[in-house]
């Protein structure tokens, strides 16, 4: 008995009890690659013991123990675009962000929220400890933390963006490039000026949304719930999918968490035809990947596009991976040998394999960052939203370079493949960064569970509440204090310079006055 008592100490000892919480992600944004990242923290608070549920469109094969999907698949169609879709509707960054706000936020709250898998979990009896949301186009569900009582933790996939900037962090628009424009940190006066106008821009569809949300949510929680402006203010901290190796310095408030890279796991086997394709022989010098990622569909881009890539390709001594449905491009092309064709990759996976060499893609920032972890150069060819603001960053880094879909040639593409692969400054760039990004005193998906269950443990935090959130916006940039400055100092201006001038005019008469009586008693 006595020996079974210390056993127990001992075991107490070096493997402490562990609470475990439950948490609900909603994730209700209809994109793989954002899901990509929700999902990989879902499944790290999983393996730590926690019980999660997760809504999103994309439920797991073979979901992992205490992870728990809720699919509502099939309420909205899942973003996978055309290249003409993309030209002809989000033809730029504002476009294609006021598109997805506006018109996903209705579609969203409308048939997400009506549909029967949340109808069930408005009336679940399970009791939730925190909830996590996605901040982008899905504030209607901040209405499920003020049903349940719970904190929330607001998450994105991307750099902050300034209509989801809800802890007050610092937004400064002289050096800080907004999510919808392809600038870097140092903007010339006339940079500064479209990104500040961006930044006014960008917020104003918060309120957009948040009107469109407001009378959704109520139809379905009923009419005594607060305003979503009210509700999306309310979030104990923000999860941001950014690092400054990549994006920038800023400055930061205690509840902005950065966590970039935070879905990259150490490198897995890949299948087995697919590291027969990466091990190169002899008459090959290397592997190129392209993938334009989970929306666009690089087979619909336009024959004279596709040719030219197949041109340069055809000339090359490096074995071509590209993500894309062969079947799907046009039948009269000729698509050299050393092609080969993927409908989904284990991109990571690809791009650790010491034989690649490039990465071809679409800018988006969670392929930016698993290129700059595997140390592989980057040719971006943005599409929309903040791909180009992402691969501006890596151009001005000397991590890649960018071609614009419309400048798309065999001349631009073989001059770009040449300097990347050939021009040692790209590849010694990329290797330098991925040494910074790697160098953290916690990996991110350790930072990020930690600050998940701080805020479970404090019941929601708020002490690392920053109290410019509760601040109008003219208090919350002094503007009451400068005018009042303003108003003060010409006050005294003036008034110095009235006192000035009547004292001036004064004397002028006084010298007259004596100017006079002189002439007087000269003239006695």
């Amino acid at each position: 008995m006595k020996k079974l008592t210390i056993f127990i100490l001992l075991l107490i000892l070096f493997f402490p009890l562990r609470e475990n919480y439950r948490i609900l992600g909603l994730f209700p944004f209809p994109s793989r690659s954002h899901v990509v990242m929700f999902q990989a923290l879902m499944k790290g608070l999983a393996e730590k013991g926690h019980e999660v549920d997760v809504l999103s469109h994309f439920p797991q094969e073979k979901p992992p123990p205490r992870y728990n999907d809720i699919s509502v698949r099939g309420t909205v169609p899942i973003n996978n675009f055309s290249i003409k879709f993309i030209q002809e509707h989000l033809g730029n960054a504002y476009q294609s962000t006021e598109h997805l706000l506006t018109h996903l936020t209705e579609s969203i709250c409308t048939e997400v929220l009506n549909s029967s898998y949340v109808r069930e979990l408005k009336n679940t009896k399970k009791k939730y400890d925190l909830i996590i949301i996605e901040i982008y186009a899905t504030d209607c569900f901040f209405a499920f933390a003020y049903k349940f009582k719970i904190p929330v933790i607001g998450i994105t996939s991307s750099v902050t963006v300034s209509w989801g900037n809800r802890i007050g962090n610092p937004d400064n628009p002289s050096y800080i490039p907004n999510y919808i424009m392809p600038f870097s940190g140092r903007m010339n006066f006339i940079e500064r000026m479209r990104n500040t106008l961006a930044f006014l821009t960008t917020k104003r569809l918060e309120t957009a949304t948040h009107t469109i949300s407001d009378i959704i949510a109520r139809e379905q929680f009923g009419p005594d719930l607060p305003r979503i402006s009210v509700l999306a203010y309310n979030v104990s901290l923000m999860l941001i999918n950014s690092h400054f190796s990549i994006n920038y310095a800023r400055p930061a408030v205690s509840n902005f968490i950065e966590v970039g890279s935070l879905h990259i796991k150490p490198r897995n086997l890949l299948p087995k035809h697919l590291e027969e394709v990466l091990n190169i022989g002899s008459q090959y010098e290397g592997v190129i990947c392209l993938s334009m990622g989970s929306i666009v569909r690089s087979e619909t881009f336009s024959r004279d596009k596709l040719q030219a890539f197949f041109h340069v390709f055809k000339g090359m001594s490096y074995q071509i991976i590209w993500k894309a449905n062969k079947e799907q491009m046009p039948k009269d092309l000729d698509i050299p040998p050393n092609i080969h064709f993927e409908q989904w990759l284990p991109q990571k996976d690809v791009l650790c394999h010491p034989n690649v060499k490039l990465f071809i893609a679409h800018g988006g920032l969670l392929g930016l960052q698993e290129a700059v972890y595997c140390g592989v150069p980057l040719l971006g060819i943005p599409q929309f939203s903040d791909q180009e603001l992402n691969l501006k960053m890596s151009e001005t880094l000397n991590l890649g370079m960018i071609i614009k879909y419309e400048d798309l040639t065999e001349k631009r593409i073989t001059e770009a493949l040449m300097l990347l692969l050939f021009d040692n400054k790209y590849k010694e760039n990329v290797k330098r960064l991925s040494k910074i990004l790697k160098d953290q005193p916690n990996p991110p998906m350790d930072t990020a569970i930690y600050w998940i269950e701080y805020v479970i443990r404090h019941k929601g935090s708020f002490q690392l509440r920053a109290l410019g959130v509760d601040l109008p916006w003219y208090q919350h940039h002094s503007l009451d204090v400068i005018i009042t400055l303003l108003v003060l100092f010409t006050t005294i201006i003036g008034s110095t310079c009235c006192t000035y001038s009547a004292m001036g005019k004064i004397m002028s008469v006084c010298r007259a006055k004596r100017k006079a009586r002189q002439d007087i008693i000269r003239g006695c």
